[in-house]
């Protein structure tokens, strides 16, 4: 997993593994999770003076934000089938 924004743990398997197994319950792309991910880390990075639990942020941002769109989606899939329901 290199092209992570934080160094050592933010590239292991472990957070890897996390990461696509938010993808996959939410029913997202794994590089989309993975870049949302980059993301949070980076905005969380910036602002940061302790970066202890980084990381665990930056899952629970990710994962707020698949649950998010997923969410979306779903509404918007009930919309488009009523269209056609009448």
């Amino acid at each position: 997993m290199k092209g992570y924004v934080l160094q050592g743990l933010a590239g292991s398997d472990a957070v890897a593994e996390e990461v696509e197994r938010l993808a996959k319950q939410t029913g997202h792309a794994i590089p989309l999770a993975r870049k949302i991910f980059d993301s949070e880390c980076a905005k969380l990075k910036a602002n940061a003076t302790v970066d202890d639990y980084l990381i665990v942020l930056a899952l629970r941002h990710t994962r707020d934000i698949l649950r998010a769109r997923q969410v979306n989606r779903s509404a918007e899939e009930e919309q488009s089938y009523d269209l056609f329901a009448a």
